[in-house]
Order: structure tokens, then sequence, then C-alpha cells
């Protein structure tokens, strides 16, 4: 039997191989892309290297000639850095683990380092999948804590203690050296630390931001390159979000109490501004902060479970409030958003092309009766029901037929 085998093992090779290499430039392009929206927020990192990053943005300028003979931008560095920074590593993680996947189904396999059933690769995932006491705590809170995901919300969390007090430092020390240079100040320096603390905050939107939507794909590369289901995905998801939010309350909570507690600012004329001061505009950020509020509080679990289409409706709704609204509070937001909703377009449009091409079996009156058996107690039948068929809330409409056969 191993003679017969081997030469479809051998034809199968060079197939093996390549998806091994197109998985680890996958990994590698997804390590770059969470390294820059880390690392690119930190003050020591990029504001205290203005040389190198000028460098690279005016490097990705595009200009054209008006017949004055001014040279207008028409994408500034910025924008530049945002594509090219972001959206360009998740589209190689994404064709190149599209490619890894398609050739490992060619040659007969499934992903050898994220599917393994056996060996260290399924030690190490049922060792990150143990669930931490208090079980009965973590269950009722967030649906359990596993021990990856303890380490990864640890570790999320520490970054952002870790980025404030950088930015913070840095505006410490841009203070020290006007003082140096004569320079007065209004109000106290605590009373412009709230405003930097503000910042900090703000800026540390841009990584939740840029991976909150990752994980929300059905269809995603991260399925393959870490062997996850959607519905593992999706717990990431919503702890993100759950920073997201948490991050978004503070940027606005203390820029509030930046301009309550500064003499020369009026409240009102500075949460009121629509961008008339500066190319922030304020009203449209607390609008998106509101927006964002309402989507957290419908999110919650118990809203969750007992008013399903509640929180969907209101989930798409606000979603959209916040974006738009986002983006008019800060423009290069748009940036951040690009990457992973591109990835849930394309998951969309992936979705309806395959429903388009199933055969579907529609709940009936006679579910409980099929080809001439019986569905006995004990027994798991899946049914694939077209929402647009089914009306009103799904769960209910299934829980409705299926209860004359619950016995």
């Amino acid at each position: 039997m191993a003679g017969g085998l081997r030469p479809r093992v051998t034809a199968a090779r060079p197939y093996l191989v390549a998806a091994a290499v197109l998985t680890g430039l996958a990994w590698f392009a997804v390590v770059c892309y969470v390294a820059f929206v880390i690392f690119a927020q930190a003050a020591s990192f990029t504001w205290e290297e203005q040389s190198v990053w000028e460098a690279v943005r005016r490097k990705i300028v595009i200009e054209y000639h008006m017949h004055s003979g001014e040279e207008p931008k028409i994408w500034d560095g910025w924008e530049g850095c945002s594509m090219v920074l972001t959206l360009v590593p998740i589209a190689i993680a994404a064709i190149a683990a599209t490619s890894a996947a398609l050739l490992s189904d060619m040659a007969g396999t499934k992903n050898p380092h994220c599917n393994a059933s056996h060996g260290p690769i399924q030690q190490v995932k049922q060792a990150c999948a143990q669930q931490l006491p208090p079980y009965r705590f973590w269950l009722q809170w967030c649906e359990g804590l596993s021990v990856l995901e303890a380490v990864l919300v640890i570790g999320w969390a520490v970054m952002h203690i870790v980025v404030v007090n950088d930015l913070v430092g840095y505006y410490v020390k841009m203070m020290d050296s006007w003082a140096a240079a004569g320079l007065y100040f209004n109000a106290p320096r605590s009373i412009y630390k709230l405003e930097w603390i503000g910042i900090a905050w703000g800026w540390l939107l841009w990584p939740n931001l840029a991976l909150l939507f990752m994980p929300v794909a059905h269809n995603s590369f991260l399925n393959y390159l870490t062997g996850l289901p959607y519905s593992a995905l999706v717990r990431f998801h919503r702890w993100i979000g759950q920073f997201t939010m948490v991050t978004l309350c503070l940027h606005g909570s203390f820029y509030y109490l930046y301009w309550l507690a500064t003499p020369e600012l009026s409240f009102w004329d500075e949460a009121l501004d629509w961008g008339t001061k500066s190319t922030i505009n304020f009203l449209a950020g607390s609008i998106a902060w509101l927006f964002g509020l309402i989507l957290w509080i419908t999110a919650m679990e118990w809203v969750r479970r007992r008013f399903f289409e509640v929180f969907y409706k209101m989930h798409i709704t606000c979603f959209l409030g916040f974006l738009v609204f986002g983006m008019i509070h800060f423009w290069w937001n748009w940036g951040i958003f690009v990457p992973g909703l591109a990835l849930y377009c394309a998951d969309v449009i992936f979705r309806v092309w395959q429903a388009q091409n199933l055969t579907v079996a529609i709940l009936a009156d006679n579910v409980g009766h099929c080809d001439g058996h019986h569905a006995k107690d004990g027994v798991v039948v899946m049914v694939d029901i077209p929402v647009a068929e089914v009306g009103g809330d799904t769960i209910q409409y299934i829980q409705q037929k299926l209860r004359p056969y619950s016995g």
C-alpha cells in the first residue's frame, strides 16, 4: 500500500511546497499589517522620526500639472501611506492564502499548518482553547474565556497603556522645549495633559478599527491561516469591539474635560463646531460617538439573545452612522476602514453567488417526515433556509416550526 501511495505523494509534493511558501507569505503580510497599525501610533516610532516618514510620504504623493503651472496633489502623502501600508499587505495575504488553499486542495490534502489532526500543532491548539476559571463567570460575561483569548486581551491592553504613555511623553518633551524657548502658557500643564491624553486615545482608535472588521467575513483567508472557524474568529471581533468602544469613550471624555477645564475655551463652541476652526470636525465626532454607544449597547449579550432583530438592524444602521460621521470627523479614517470592509464586501459577494448555487430545503409543516423517515429525538437536522422567504425573525420561525416535533 505504501508503494501504491508513493507516486501520488510525489506528484502532490510541488503543490504542498508552493502552498507552504504562499502560507508563509500570507502570514508575513499579516504580521507587517498588524505591526504597522500598532507601531505607527507610537510617537517615538513616527513623529520623532519625521525625516524618514516625510521622505516616504513625498515618494508616494501623486501630482498633476495645471495650465497655470501649479502642481496640486491629488493623492496626499498620508493617503498614500494608508493605502500602501494597510490595503496592500491585506491584499497580498488574501491572495496568497487563497492560492495556498487551492493548491492544497489540488494536492488532495488540507492545510498542513493549521488543520493537523495530531502532533504538536494540535496540542498547541488544544492548550490555547483551554477555558479559564472561574468558568461560570466568564461564560455568563463573555461566553467563556480561552487561554489564547486571555493572552491576546492582556497583550492588547498593555499595548494601549504603552502607546498612551509614549504619546503623552512626546507632548511633555515638546512642551518642555517650548518652555525652554521662553514661551508662555495660559493654563497649567495638567490641563493641557487632558488634551494630550485625549489625542493619544484617539490615535489608538486606528489599530482597533483596523483590526475590528478582519474577523467579520464568513469566508476569510484568516480561516485558512489560523485553522479557526468563523464562530471562533467572530469572538475576536467582539473583544476588539469592546476595546474600540472603551478607547472611543476615553478619547471623547478627555476632550470634553479639556474643553470644560480650559478658561479661554467655550465648551459648546468647541463641541458644536462643524470643522470651522480646524480640520477636525468635533460635532461629527460627537455624533459618531453617539452612534457607537447605541451600537455598543444593542450588541450586548442579553440584547443579542432576546432581541436579535433589534441587534442586527441597529448594528448595521449605527455602523453606517459611525462610519460616515467618523470620516467627517477625521477624513484620514478611510484608511482604517477600507481593508476590513473590502474583505467583508468580497465575502458578501461570494456568499450571494454561493446562495444562487445551493439546493435549498424549505422548512415545512411536515418537516418531521422526510423520504419516509421520521426525525426521532436526538437527531440533528441541518436545514438551509433563505431568509428572504422566511420573513420576520428567522429564529422564532424555526422554533415555531420545530415545536410540534420537539416531544
